[in-house]
């Protein structure tokens, strides 16, 4: 019955590529020539944040900014780049702003669906999912958090809590992309706050957003569950920004 139910509405709603919006096949994310341009994160890349290098040879090595500046989680990981300034089609980056900016719950379900499928951290043993929360005035616009319908996937396919009242974000910001690196760490700096404090301690924390740019809110949100008695913090977005 979910077959024909799924094939009845292929029929009445032909799938579309996230980003471009041309027609796309039942089993398909990205048309072909969208596909093309995106690009999977693969080694050799940090140990730590999960930049990868610029080379395509040589094993995973801590970089130089985590050696310099340990952060508060152990690993961080995303499954493509976040392309931005950049003269070739930037598919993935379309998708996340018409996601985010243009609030397209059908693209957010297919890029959730592809966090879930290309979930990096799979043998890894969490307790709980937080998703980066947003303030009451941001989430009242969107009408959604696009980090909770992301950890939403993950954690069904990975069998794994979602607590999504855990993490809040106690204090309205400016959006990080009109800021430079040194101000967004001081743009999120206590804007964010655990909960309930018997419900983190000792535990397995897999942290998720959509976009790892400088690192400042995922860092921010790390230091205040580690501090709130988190065993482990461990990242996941669904795509990196990437400097070169």
């Amino acid at each position: 019955m979910k077959g024909i139910l799924a094939s009845v509405l292929a029929l009445l709603y032909p799938p579309q590529c996230p980003s471009c919006q041309a027609a796309v096949g039942p089993q398909d994310s990205f048309c072909a020539p969208c596909k093309e341009f995106v690009q999977p994160i693969a080694s050799p890349l940090c140990l730590c944040c999960g930049t990868p290098f610029a080379t395509s040879a040589g094993p995973d090595h801590l970089c130089a900014h985590c050696q310099a500046r340990p952060p508060s989680f152990r690993q961080a990981r995303s499954w493509a780049r976040y392309q931005s300034g950049e003269t070739t089609p930037q598919p993935l980056s379309e998708a996340i702003q018409r996601f985010k900016y243009q609030r397209n719950l059908s693209v957010g379900r297919t890029l959730a669906a592809l966090g879930a499928q290309y979930f990096p951290l799979a043998n890894g043993t969490y307790d709980l999912i937080v998703p980066v929360p947003l303030h009451l005035e941001r989430l009242r616009w969107r009408g959604f958090n696009q980090s909770l319908i992301l950890a939403r996937a993950i954690g069904r396919t990975q069998q794994i809590t979602v607590d999504p009242f855990l993490l809040e974000r106690i204090r309205a910001t400016i959006p990080q992309t009109q800021l430079r690196e040194h101000e967004r760490r001081a743009n999120v700096r206590g804007a964010f706050a655990v909960a309930a404090l018997e419900r983190l301690r000792g535990q397995r924390v897999l942290l998720i957003d959509d976009v790892y740019t400088s690192g400042a809110t995922i860092e921010e949100c790390a230091k205040v569950l580690c501090r709130g008695g988190a065993e482990v913090v461990d990242v996941f977005t669904l795509a990196r920004a990437v400097s070169y």
